[in-house]
């Protein structure tokens, strides 16, 4: 094809490609009638673009149309104007900086990118649709900073994170070694899924005072150094007996000699041993880095109240609640596994198989006096003493 040829198939597929990103259904007619082209260089532009852009295709009686891929233009409109509305929430956190402006400006062009009729339809829905945010936190700047690093930790090949963490059950601070792997939105807040200590925990972003992002090696390192305990035990395949120039002590008739050890064979032994040990931890921590399925996600969750996971065993509850919590109950469903049984007078029992966490006990308390706790003991015994100790404090 010439030069000028090229040209014109390029300029031609520019212009169809306005077409369907607009919406429109685009016919060989259309191609033929609006560049002059004949019938089947026409039909070859369309087939083209279907092949590199996966086009769908369709038939309007005997004409066969292409359409540009993808969701419908009122689940578009919808699903843009709930994601534009919902990143309100990222500029909250990010107002006043380079990122909110960045932000902004992404969801200028968004809706810009869509055609006229879908934008007049996201007005609409952007009108009808509000989130109400006050829960901004008091050290905005350093959340915003925090964020930035946690997310290069994940994002930029630097997995391991050292940071400084307040404890929200006392107030104090402490130090940790962990692997970030993603953060989680829940209730107004932002919270880093991490393993620390060979086990996956939530800490609230807003939390971490300060934090420094590792290297795989530097962070192996630190954890080298946390974990002497570990490496006392730890079981090194290589051989010992190099280290002896003579053994001594063999038990045998007159060998009451001490061994004699090579001091140099002696370190190259510990340097092994130690390297070995590394090795192990650095594919502890690769492993950890990954990130699982959306499945295995879930799974993580499947028993959980809230944010709160693998908080302790698996347990049944039952609960029986007054009319106004019956018909919130009635109308939500708060975790997974809720099942609700009517009762006379208008009452509910309700059963969870979760695990019992601060936020199940906080929210079964907050219905308090309408509610009546059948199973388990442990958490009518826990309830008791809550109401006890407010009565008496």
């Amino acid at each position: 094809m010439s030069a000028r040829n090229t040209f014109a198939a390029t300029r031609r597929s520019h212009e169809i490609m306005g077409w369907l990103r607009s919406g429109q259904r685009v016919t060989i007619a259309d191609v033929s009638e609006r560049f002059g082209v004949q019938y089947p260089q026409a039909r070859e532009d369309l087939k083209l673009l279907e092949e590199v852009y996966e086009l769908e295709t369709g038939r309007d009686g005997r004409i066969k149309y292409w359409q540009w891929p993808g969701i419908s233009s009122k689940e578009a409109v919808v699903g843009t104007a709930a994601a534009l509305e919902l990143g309100g929430v990222a500029l909250d956190i990010f107002r006043e900086t380079p990122y909110g402006e960045y932000i902004d400006a992404l969801a200028h062009d968004q809706r810009n990118s869509l055609a006229h009729n879908q934008q007049e339809g996201l007005r609409r829905v952007g009108q009808a649709l509000r989130l109400r945010r006050n829960w901004l936190p008091v050290h905005r700047e350093r959340l915003v900073e925090m964020l930035e690093t946690v997310l290069d930790a994940i994002h930029h090949g630097r997995k391991g994170l050292s940071f400084e963490y307040e404890r929200s059950s006392d107030g104090d601070s402490k130090h940790y070694l962990a692997v970030p792997r993603r953060l989680i939105w829940y209730q107004g807040r932002l919270w880093m899924q991490a393993y620390q200590d060979r086990k996956r925990k939530l800490f609230d972003l807003a939390g971490i005072l300060k934090a420094e992002p590792l290297s795989l090696d530097r962070f192996v390192d630190r954890l080298f150094a946390e974990r002497q305990d570990a490496f006392e035990a730890f079981e090194f395949e290589g051989d010992r007996s190099s280290i002896y120039i003579a053994q001594g002590g063999t038990g045998e008739v007159g060998d009451d000699d001490e061994p004699v050890i090579d001091p140099v064979a002696q370190k190259t032994y510990a340097r092994a041993r130690e390297d070995a040990f590394k090795a192990a931890l650095l594919k502890e921590v690769e492993h950890e880095s990954e990130l699982g399925s959306p499945e295995e996600e879930d799974a993580y969750f499947e028993h959980a109240f809230g944010i709160y996971a693998y908080s302790g065993p698996v347990e049944q509850v039952e609960l029986e609640v007054g009319p106004s919590w019956a018909t919130y109950l009635r109308r939500y469903r708060v975790h997974a596994s809720q099942e609700n049984e009517d009762l006379e007078g208008g009452r509910l029992k309700v059963r969870f198989e979760l695990a019992i966490c601060p936020e199940f006990t906080s929210f079964v308390l907050g219905m308090l006096p309408e509610v009546k706790v059948l199973k388990p003991a442990s958490l009518h015994a826990r309830l008791e003493d809550a109401v006890r100790s407010w009565l008496e404090g």
